[in-house]
């Protein structure tokens, strides 16, 4: 696959497919988390969404600095700089455990305060911190996950992360029952048994996609030196990571404000919210695809100077992301029903939830064309949009 030479078209059907295809699967990967949290109780399954907040801001690491990678090292591959792109993947991969060591100790320091703060106590406190003090484990995986499929993107490749999607989730669909309910030898633990298959996981995934990594140009003439951290070369990846971390992390923060709300009317309530959600981000992750394929083929030629390839894939993307959100919007309203009545809640929260899952799809075709602005712009290291 070349970025710069490709036809558009064929360019972002290859980048896009396998990456919503991939992003389906990690949806999946958490729906089955959530079904077999509600096979334990309505606590268990109102504990995962309470986590949507921290999780979410732990993702903002990942995400972040995936973009970042993306961006700059497919700018020095399309400008034909092999080796800067080559020590730029070291400095994201040596930031990466950076960040993510933090963002442990934080995690631990912070959450429960936080959860305090969100209104939980008593049992349902125990049960949201078992999970979530177990699921903070996960994060060094999840950061440098992001940073490694970031290399991957560049260099055209979507189908490493779908693979490893697809695997994680079926192990998830064994894994899940066994630790929570144990298994001959294995005792069962509960809630945190869904967060220790998470970590176990994630963790296999980032030793696959890091493989994948050095099976690449950017490991050619590889060493151990590229990592060590360099001032200049992580503060642009910072500068370019930090704007799109603090976006996705607003979105954490107004999680967290619903769930302020929502929390009031007990955990039926945050349950079914939790189901909405996942039920919205099936819908959105046809947009992934659209997203990742615009990152990488603009940051490419934009090294490359190809401007006329980068309004065309720009208009592809748009045109694509729009029709795909009104058919999305449509499978979204006449579909809720079913998904909610696969989970124990009670019914008026199951009635809720449809009117939840119906008011959604207007607000999808605006933010279909913001999110590939952002991406377009975050190729041409204009942070303006993000910041926005």
């Amino acid at each position: 696959m070349d970025l710069g030479k490709d036809p558009i078209p064929e360019l972002i059907h290859k980048l896009a497919i396998p990456a919503s295809i991939g992003f389906f699967f990690n949806t999946m990967f958490n729906v089955v988390d959530t079904f077999y949290a509600g096979k334990l109780s309505t606590l268990a399954l109102a504990a995962l969404t309470f986590s949507m907040t921290p999780f979410l801001g732990f993702l903002a690491l990942g995400i972040g600095l995936g973009q970042a990678s993306n961006a700059l090292i497919g700018n020095e591959q399309g400008a034909g700089n092999m080796k800067e792109a080559r020590l730029y993947a070291g400095q994201a991969a040596s930031l990466g455990v950076i960040v993510s060591f933090i963002g442990i100790i934080v995690g631990w320091i912070m959450m429960e305060p936080l959860y305090r703060m969100k209104g939980a106590e008593g049992e349902f406190l125990i049960i949201a911190l078992d999970y979530m003090l177990v699921l903070v484990l996960m994060v060094p995986a999840l950061v440098l996950t992001y940073a490694f499929n970031g290399m991957l993107n560049s260099q055209g490749d979507t189908k490493s992360l779908r693979d490893s999607m697809i695997f994680g989730f079926f192990i998830n669909l064994l894994l899940d029952p066994v630790l929570m309910f144990g298994w001959g030898p294995i005792q069962g633990q509960g809630v945190a048994g869904v967060a220790w298959a998470t970590v176990i996981i994630q963790y296999g995934i980032t030793m696959f996609m890091g493989r994948q990594v050095m099976r690449t140009r950017l490991a050619e003439e590889w060493e151990l030196s590229l990592m060590l951290p360099r001032r200049s070369l992580q503060f642009n990846l910072l500068r370019q990571s930090v704007p799109a971390s603090l976006n996705f992390f607003m979105i954490s923060v107004g999680v967290y404000v619903i769930l302020e709300a929502v929390t009031e009317f007990g955990e039926d309530a945050v349950a079914a919210y939790g189901i909405g959600t996942r039920i919205e981000q099936m819908i959105l992750l046809l947009m992934i695809g659209l997203n990742i394929s615009t990152l990488s083929i603009t940051s490419y030629n934009f090294g490359a100077r190809q401007y006329d390839r980068i309004r065309e894939v720009y208009h592809r993307c748009l045109l694509y992301g729009v029709s795909m959100m009104l058919l999305g919007s449509l499978v979204l309203r006449f579909s809720a029903e079913f998904w909610f009545g696969i989970f124990p809640i009670a019914l008026k929260w199951c009635f809720m939830g449809r009117i939840f899952c119906g008011s959604k799809p207007s607000s999808f075709r605006p933010t279909s064309s913001f999110f590939l602005v952002q991406r377009c712009c975050k190729a041409l290291k204009n942070q303006s949009m993000h910041l926005f």
